[in-house]
């Protein structure tokens, strides 16, 4: 993602971005897969479902995180 948008970069300066082998960009990265878990398993219930979403999408507006960052495809 980050060769393809480096300006992303930008987003990430707090968790040390410009380095993604840095410790506070792994710390970083293995939140949000946590977060991905977290959620996915809340789909059962979906108020639980619902407020867990809504907790993310205050936290990333508050760091002006954009829903049109999320349409990027990765290809591995």
């Amino acid at each position: 993602m980050f060769n393809d948008y480096p300006t992303a970069r930008l987003i990430f300066a707090e968790v040390n971005g410009n380095d993604t082998s840095s410790p506070e960009f792994k710390a970083h990265s293995q939140r949000v897969l946590g977060g991905i878990d977290i959620s996915t398993s809340m789909m059962v219930d979906s108020d639980t479902f619902a407020a867990e979403l809504e907790h993310l999408r205050v936290q990333h507006a508050a760091r002006g995180i954009l829903a049109d960052y999320f349409d990027v495809s990765i290809s591995i």
